[in-house]
């Protein structure tokens, strides 16, 4: 609970300062079509041919879904810019650990572990340089509104107060290193 008042604190700090991202996307394919996967794809860049991630190379990328909410400041301010900007960027911070145990949960044998550690120790305790460069870069590709009320149909029915959101980070090599990486 501490965690999630001290992340939605520094995100609206930041959105108060910096200001907040004009550029969003408003997008309904989160859930359904061609970015429903989760896991390693190519690159998050739209493509006018419509592949996406998971039919491009080199899939240096690993995606994921996260499930988020604005901050409480933003709804009581009652900013539509706000909740939305702080929903997103909770979604990349709540997410982040999700995503990288999510990368090491995808090759990780049993026997790389010794009877007293656990796959959430190999990611924090034995590969920290590796979990911090991975958590400065993680990025948001693209989120929907998912509050009371929203219609996938009709943006003008969204409601930000929760969303939905895939975010990703690079890993040169992809898979393989990252398995290289950790042996």
């Amino acid at each position: 609970m501490i965690k999630k008042v001290i992340v939605t604190a520094v995100s609206v700090v930041l959105l108060t300062y910096c200001g907040a991202n004009t550029a969003i996307k408003k997008t309904t394919s989160v859930t359904s079509g061609p970015w429903s996967f989760e896991g390693w794809g190519g690159p998050p860049e739209q493509r006018n041919d419509g592949k996406t991630p998971k039919d491009t190379n080199p899939k240096e990328y690993y995606y994921t879904k996260i499930s988020s909410h604005a901050s409480i400041k933003s709804i009581a301010k009652k900013n539509p810019v706000m909740i939305q900007s702080t929903c997103r960027e909770s979604a990349r911070l709540e997410g982040t650990s999700d995503l990288i145990k999510k990368m090491y949960d995808g090759f990780q044998p049993t026997g790389w572990f010794s009877s007293n550690k656990s796959q959430q120790e190999l990611t924090t305790d034995c590969n920290p340089t590796l979990s911090a460069s991975l958590v400065q870069n993680i990025k948001i590709y693209e989120c929907k509104a998912t509050g009371p009320g929203s219609d996938p149909n009709d943006i003008s029915q969204d409601n930000w107060e929760e969303c939905l959101c895939i975010i990703y980070v690079k890993f040169p090599g992809g898979r393989d290193a990252l398995i290289e990486k950790v042996k």
